[in-house]
């Protein structure tokens, strides 16, 4: 189907649709399936497991981006993405050994989480075709990963654990369905180009995705062992999923406004506000106890997610060329939800073995690190800019 046959509203719940789909998936897989992987992996494995998938991302997302590029086709490889999660999900019950796990599970989370920067890129394709709103696409998923793990997590207090893996197969089998639904918005190839690497080459970028991708992996600690830290607490796997809701409204929230706030402040010294908000959230969540500290703490996902992702996306809208998005997306997950959250993940899960609120400090160190290279891009970005209009007149 051509650009020309999608509407804006057609476009929009279709991209909607997807994002409900996939994010009932990520509302499972995060702050759930590491309580489902620690009663078959013992503990000192469960970040050998989860960090595979990570690294499993060196492959998946570099191979799919330049297919994306080079075909300008990104739904018929998120379609095959769902196919490749749901078989491995399948095998999963019959393997007994962590080795077999990190493989398999490793396959399946790079497969899943390569498909955020595809349906990411798609729907910024759909933005700047036929308007859609990013934004407003976006917070459907959000929502979705509320009602979802709000419900599975309750679930899994009822019925025990393995209600999370029944969910995980259900919700991967929509996702399948709502990828067939996907609009076949392309992006113009650029002929003879293999395009990976090449928005290194642009001003400010190696900096940039650097930056980004670093504040982003700190959610490593978050993501692989928040909900094993919490139960140890004293918390049921209900209130862990309340605290996760806590954090993904706030993010609607900032989806909602994070549009005006980048047109009025710029994408480069907002991203330095995100990585202050980092610091504050992980000394947070490792000090605190308390229900009240904890769901402040969570506040702060509508920086140190959804204000940072929303910045990433507008200086890759303004700053990227279209044929060479993907490829940009990818270098960044590559980096991001690749090499750092798998290298994050593993230190944290042996922190984690020490004191469970180790891994946290070790997040607001990385975060605090972040912001001195948000520092040093918002004033590379600003000297660039400030070139542009001199040589511009």
């Amino acid at each position: 189907m051509a650009e020309a046959e999608y509407t804006k509203r057609s476009a929009h719940l279709r991209m909607s649709l997807y994002y409900i789909a996939f994010f009932s998936v990520y509302g499972i897989a995060i702050p759930l399936w590491p309580r489902w992987l620690e009663h078959y992996v013992s503990i000192e494995y469960v970040g050998v497991v989860l960090g595979a998938a990570y690294w499993g991302k060196l492959l998946f997302v570099p191979l799919t981006s330049w297919i994306a590029d080079v075909t300008g086709n990104r739904k018929s490889i998120l379609t095959l993405l769902a196919i490749l999660v749901l078989l491995a999900l399948l095998i999963l019950p019959y393997v007994d050994d962590w080795l077999f796990y990190a493989v398999i599970w490793g396959t399946a989370g790079a497969a899943l989480s390569s498909a955020v920067p595809l349906s990411d890129g798609l729907t910024l394709r759909a933005q700047q075709t036929v308007g859609v709103d990013f934004g407003n696409a976006r917070l459907w998923g959000s929502i979705s990963f509320i009602v979802f793990s709000v419900l599975v997590g309750a679930a899994a207090d009822y019925y025990g654990v393995d209600a999370i893996y029944v969910a995980m197969m259900l919700v991967t089998a929509f996702l399948l369905s709502a990828s067939f639904l996907l609009p076949g918005i392309r992006t113009e190839p650029e002929a003879g180009k293999a395009p990976f690497f090449k928005p290194l080459s642009l001003p400010n970028f190696p900096l940039f995705v650097v930056t980004v991708a670093l504040l982003l992996s700190t959610h490593a600690g978050l993501y692989g062992f928040s909900a094993i830290h919490w139960a140890d607490i004293g918390y049921s796997n209900a209130e862990i999923t309340l605290f996760w809701v806590i954090g993904v409204v706030a993010e609607i929230c900032m989806f909602a406004i994070s549009g005006r706030l980048i047109r009025r402040f710029g994408a480069t010294p907002l991203i330095a506000v995100c990585a202050v908000g980092g610091m504050l959230r992980w000394i947070l969540i490792a000090i605190g106890t308390s229900p009240i500290l904890l769901a402040f703490a969570q506040t702060l996902h509508a920086l140190t997610f959804a204000l940072l992702y929303m910045s990433f996306i507008a200086y890759i809208g303004k700053r990227v060329p279209a044929a060479i998005a993907a490829s940009a997306q990818g270098l960044y997950d590559s980096l991001s939800m690749g090499i750092f959250f798998g290298i994050f993940t593993i230190v944290a899960g042996w922190l984690h073995q020490h004191d469970g609120s180790y891994s946290f400090f070790f997040m607001a160190v990385l975060s605090a690190i972040g912001l001195l290279l948000a520092g040093l891009l918002w004033v590379r970005v600003r000297r660039h800019d400030r070139l542009q209009m001199t040589s511009g007149l």
